[in-house]
């Protein structure tokens, strides 16, 4: 027997070298499930912060009415360029030659709503007057006389949208707001056309009116 087969296992260089394999391949494995993991939390991370960004770009877009009602108009309202940059560039600008440098300003089709259209006036560059039309508001009841005659002169404007809803039509001039209501029955017979058309100043029903209602 020669001197290397009384070695004890443990002093054998082929027992080491197994050792060291081991322990290399143990710590490869452990590196790359750890990096697995931290790779997918980073993934899982980076796919959630990107449909949060995307969920409050949808919050943040305001819909057409919401900026529309933006615009002020009067002593206080916006300059041409502010509205320019709520609405977009106009689709035509019609200038009216007047002392007081009155022009009208159009937008058709506004976010991609190809039926409805805006129209801001200004005088000296200050918006004086507005009104959106062409909304086409999908109404889930008929409008009746019964809805009608719970508004009253001096209701609060939130009282009418509670009971007729968004109107199809807004306007603005002078400081006082005109909604109009139209039954979907227009589209089908013009002859029965029903309407409801609500004027509203400082927050309150001045006048209305009704065409039609049953």
């Amino acid at each position: 027997m020669n001197e290397n087969d009384k070695k004890p296992f443990y002093k054998r260089n082929w027992f080491w070298i197994t050792i060291l394999s081991m322990f290399i391949v143990v710590s490869a494995t452990t590196y790359i499930a750890n990096y697995s993991y931290l790779q997918d939390k980073a993934d899982q991370t980076t796919v959630k912060q990107g449909k949060n960004q995307s969920e409050k770009k949808v919050t943040k877009s305001p819909s057409l009415v919401t900026k529309y009602n933006s615009i002020k108009t009067g002593s206080e309202g916006y300059v041409k360029d502010e509205v320019i940059k709520v609405l977009g560039n106009p689709t035509s600008t019609q200038d009216l030659n007047t002392d007081n440098g009155m022009m009208i300003l159009t937008w058709d089709g506004t976010d991609n709503n190809s039926g409805v259209t805006i129209q801001i006036t200004f005088e000296k560059n200050i918006a004086t007057a507005k009104s959106i039309q062409g909304l086409d508001i999908d109404r889930k009841k008929l409008l009746t006389m019964k809805d009608y005659d719970k508004l009253q002169i001096g209701d609060k404007y939130s009282r009418v949208t509670n009971i007729l809803g968004d109107p199809d039509n807004y306007s603005d001039m002078n400081g006082v707001k005109t909604l109009t209501y139209m039954s979907d029955l227009d589209e089908i017979d013009p002859t029965q056309a029903t309407n409801i058309q609500v004027k509203i100043s400082n927050n309150k029903i001045i006048t209305k009116s009704q065409v039609n209602l049953k």
